[in-house]
């Protein structure tokens, strides 16, 4: 979808000051976590091993075995849990934008998902206030000067979403919330960002 892509080049386009923050707290927070981790394991691994000399070498193999599974269970857990609070921080960040780039961003998003340009748009109720309420107008003479007929309205119809919007055309609803887009990304992202994090750790 292209309004998956348009969020995905928005969250991580290099000069964006603010990704490159939540990346640099990200490695930070992974550093310190990976480093605990490690610790623990080590920490598990000695006290396996010590108790593997009273119990013989069979017993031996069999604790430190488990310690290393344990360390490793560890800094996985770690990882996740740095990579939940990145996809969270970027759903955020969309949250938090003055009411002047999130209509930047909700406008983008439109142009990027309309199929047809006859949808209806149901918006958040978080958003009815927070946006220029002639947004969608301007969308509509914005692309019928560049010969697209469209005839987008916003919806009097009401749905559980925290940000961004739903697209309704003949009973089939386009999910363009924040957080839905946000897990799309995720589920293409999240290999990639693992990438980045954790590379020669």
């Amino acid at each position: 979808m292209a309004g998956i892509d348009n969020l995905k080049k928005r969250i991580l386009r290099d000069d964006e000051i603010e990704a490159e923050k939540i990346l640099k707290e990200a490695e930070d927070k992974a550093k310190q976590i990976l480093e605990e981790s490690k610790i623990k394991a080590e920490s598990a691994i000695n006290e396996a091993k010590a108790k593997a000399q009273k119990n013989g070498e069979d017993s031996k193999d069999r604790i430190i075995a488990r310690a290393r599974l344990d360390g490793r269970n560890n800094v996985l857990s770690a990882k996740q849990e740095l990579i939940d609070k990145i996809f969270t921080l970027a759903e955020e960040k969309i949250n938090s934008m003055d009411k002047k780039d999130y209509s930047v961003f909700i406008e983008e998003l439109l142009i990027n998902s309309v199929e047809t340009g006859d949808e209806e748009v149901i918006l958040s109720d978080n958003d009815k206030d927070r946006l220029d309420p002639g947004l969608v107008a301007m969308v509509n003479q914005k692309l019928t000067s560049q010969n697209k007929n469209w005839m987008l309205k916003i919806s009097d119809e009401k749905r559980n979403i925290k940000s961004g919007f739903l697209l309704k055309n003949k009973g089939i609803e386009v999910n363009c919330s924040v957080e839905s887009l946000i897990r799309s990304l995720r589920e293409s992202l999240e290999g990639e960002i693992a990438g980045l994090l954790f590379e020669d750790r």
